[in-house]
């Protein structure tokens, strides 16, 4: 990259390595928007932000990047807007521009906290209900994009192979809790195999292979 890494970021594969075109998608969280195919030689920076309306139906600008749910199936990256909104992000190998789109959800699903997943190149969200007590998750619910509808589809499962979700407490993440949740056999465990891990000095970052 020319300039530093951001200290504060987001990365996602558009695609698997091996298609036909791939890019990596850097997300500052503090200002732009980082693009670089797979196999190439310089980023493009990208600015982008979202108009989203508060309870005085007056808009506010939000950075995109500030999403909290990010999954790429098939070429794009999606996250989530509102409820009922999905919104993608197209890359065009023939256009270093990419394109921004939304998808309207008819049924929005009514969530305390949720994130997307890619598994087998389908697109899932996993919505967690949280009780009255912060440590404890009262239900977990699946669901596939059905794109042809637009629509969230109930499952009770993530793709064909994954049956358990995996997530750190969202509450106190100084705590530093693991929660297991199996959905075939709907059981939760919880574990701290982090608890006397010394805290790194800059956020993680994840480094994505180049190759199945």
């Amino acid at each position: 990259m020319e300039e530093d890494f951001p200290t504060n970021c987001k990365c996602v594969l558009s695609d698997k390595p091996g298609a036909g075109f791939c890019a990596v998608m850097v997300l500052d969280l503090d200002e732009f928007e980082y693009l670089c195919t797979v196999g190439g030689s310089k980023w493009e920076r990208h600015a982008y932000t979202l108009t989203m309306y508060n309870a005085h139906d007056e808009p506010v600008e939000r950075h995109m990047a500030s999403r909290h749910a990010f999954a790429a199936v098939g070429g794009k990256v999606y996250y989530e807007f509102t409820g009922n909104e999905l919104v993608f992000v197209e890359f065009d190998p023939a256009d270093p521009e990419p394109i921004h789109g939304m998808i309207d959800i008819p049924d929005g699903v009514p969530m305390w906290s949720s994130c997307l997943v890619e598994s087998c190149g389908e697109l899932f969200q996993v919505v967690i209900f949280d009780g009255h007590n912060v440590h404890k998750v009262a239900e977990v619910a699946v669901y596939r994009m059905d794109f042809s509808t637009p629509a969230w589809c109930k499952v009770d499962r993530i793709g064909d192979r994954a049956t358990a979700y995996i997530f750190l407490n969202h509450f106190a993440t100084n705590e530093n809790f693991v929660r297991i949740i199996d959905l075939e056999k709907e059981t939760q465990e919880v574990q701290r195999p982090f608890k006397d891990f010394v805290e790194s000095l800059r956020p993680p970052f994840w480094m994505l292979p180049t190759a199945e």
